[in-house]
């Protein structure tokens, strides 16, 4: 049963038109994902669609009369001062317990919660009322690893319809059924997930790079075709005629050379007819030129590590685990389980409670302080390079695949949004070459094109990465090992983020063989760089711990 249908409905602000002729419909029970390129109009749409906001032509049919729908915007609005309980309004239990709102959360202000927490609370007060139609802005923002599964576990069973903004594709994966495209002020309907929508794109840019080439092919042929004949009208209206021919052969020849340049202009206009515009380019990341492999094979080695803030609450306890140059490391738990923490040990920021970690001399690049470090003086080049090699033709091609073409080089960090500032961070970090790059969340904030430039990125470097993130289709792409902190419990595990899923019910503790092997092989390197000048009254333990060592290991090879 079709429960929407919208024709042509057009929105402009300050005379700057944002939606041209939207034309859509939504059927009931339909999970339809609505995607685009930041400040393409999808928040302004939904606010229409909610009746926040009205729109200037078109028209907005709610087929069912009486049909109740609940809109979930990106702000919240909540006041941060009152109680959680005095803003939700009638919410049953049973909802507040599957949305995961506790009495100790009702109890406090909104200002004190967090915002995974502020998420659910909305979600309770927009499933409170069991519209028939949600609509849904970004719901997945600040959501950790468990938030998102319940998410995705309760729209799967909606029997409602659902349209739903999100830069989260692995969410639109598994949650959307078909997906809206907003480009241009217009909205084109693609069947299937997100999957589906980037193959079926795929296959139309292929169409239209095939359309272009046979354009091209024809204009080549046409343009070719139009020279001879200009050539022979030109020299027809030219040539002198003998006398003897008389002046009825001089009309003739001047005749066909006036019908031949109508041929020509004729054929200039079906070249115009027949136009193909080339499609954009499928730009490709090569970071062949950035050397990020420095230090030893084995980069850090922490070993019964314990963290606690206050002595009575521990963040992890007794945990071991490795990283190795070449690794691609994901942090993953959720919000307050300790991820941004562990990263602080393994850097050096925070000493550890109990046990240890060691790290070898790394020239290591944080995102998070890059971005705080962004010159707004600077260009997009200069602060890319360091005001050097402004010319560096890898700097300009990596920039032009982080989306900052041709001249977009040289615009002002000052006047950059806050997605652009964190493809320029990337860029900058990527050209200083680290052995270690550490990133904490980079995908937040950016639309979907800058997401997949930044994973193409973060695929191509060369080095050792260290990542937090919420982004599983992030995860899925980059990482190649996963370390897990929830409830007090640190658990690596050494294969990707699928395998991390499957394998989460049995994680693999440091009793696993192939762990435990490369744990002695970083322990080694240790006690080895240690020996080279040993620390006063400690030469005998450590010659001691590496023999021990050294039998250990061959013991398991």
């Amino acid at each position: 049963m079709m429960a929407l249908q919208v024709y042509d409905l057009t929105k402009e602000y300050d005379g700057k038109p944002v939606l041209t002729g939207v034309t859509f419909h939504l059927a009931g029970g339909e999970r339809v994902g609505l995607v685009g390129t930041n400040g393409c109009g999808k928040s302004t749409l939904m606010k229409i669609l909610a009746g926040c906001e009205t729109a200037e032509g078109g028209s907005i049919d709610w087929v069912t009369p009486g049909l109740s729908r609940a809109y979930l915007s990106q702000e919240g609005h909540w006041d941060p001062r009152r109680p959680l309980s005095a803003q939700l309004g009638a919410v049953s239990d049973d909802l507040l317990a599957r949305c995961g709102i506790t009495g100790e959360m009702l109890r406090r202000p909104a200002g004190t919660l967090s915002g995974g927490q502020k998420t659910r609370a909305a979600l309770a007060r927009a499933l409170s009322s069991r519209p028939d139609v949600l609509l849904l802005d970004e719901p997945t923002n600040h959501l950790d690893t468990d938030g998102l599964q319940w998410l995705e576990s309760m729209l799967a069973n909606y029997r409602g319809a659902v349209l739903v903004v999100s830069h989260d594709r692995y969410f639109l994966d598994r949650v959307a059924t078909r997906i809206l495209d907003m480009s241009g002020g217009k909205v084109k309907s693609y069947p299937g997930n997100y999957s589906a929508y980037v193959a079926q794109k795929q296959a139309e840019w292929e169409r239209a790079h095939a359309e272009y080439l046979q354009y091209r092919n024809e204009k080549k042929r046409l343009e070719e075709s139009m020279r001879r004949q200009m050539e022979w009208a030109r020299r027809a209206s030219t040539m002198r005629v003998p006398r003897t021919e008389g002046k009825g052969i001089k009309g003739f020849t001047k005749d066909k050379a006036l019908h031949t340049m109508k041929r020509v202009k004729s054929t200039e206009k079906r070249l115009d007819r027949m136009k193909v515009d080339k499609p954009r380019d499928a730009t490709h990341i090569n970071l062949d030129f950035i050397d990020g492999g420095h230090g030893g094979r084995n980069l850090i080695l922490a070993e019964r590590l314990g963290f606690t803030y206050d002595k009575a609450h521990w963040l992890f306890r007794g945990a071991g685990f490795y990283v190795q140059r070449g690794d691609r490391v994901a942090i993953v738990g959720p919000n307050g389980s300790g991820k941004t923490t562990l990263l602080r040990l393994l850097l050096g920021e925070l000493e550890p409670t109990e046990g240890s970690v060691y790290c070898s001399p790394l020239r290591v690049a944080y995102l998070a302080q890059e971005m705080e470090t962004l010159n707004p003086r600077n260009t997009v080049l200069q602060e890319a390079t360091g005001n050097t090699a402004l010319d560096q033709p890898e700097a300009r091609g990596l920039l032009g695949c982080l989306l900052f073409p041709g001249e977009d080089v040289f615009k002002s960090v000052s006047v950059l949004s806050g997605g652009e500032k964190v493809r320029l961070a990337l860029a900058k970090i990527l050209l200083s070459a680290p052995d270690l790059l550490v990133l904490d969340e980079p995908t937040n904030g950016l639309d979907l094109p800058s997401r997949e430039r930044v994973e193409e990125a973060l695929e191509s470097y060369p080095g050792t990465l260290l990542l937090i993130s919420h982004d599983r289709y992030l995860l899925r792409r980059i990482a190649n090992r996963i370390i897990h902190v929830e409830k007090g419990q640190l658990t690596a595990f050494p294969d990707g983020y699928e395998a991390f899923v499957e394998r989460r019910a049995k994680p693999a503790g440091d009793d696993d063989p192939v762990i435990r092997r490369l744990l002695l092989q970083t322990r080694l390197s240790q006690l080895s760089a240690m020996l080279a000048k040993p620390p006063e009254g400690e030469k005998e333990r450590l010659e001691a711990e590496f023999i021990q060592v050294s039998r250990t290991l061959s013991a398991l090879r």
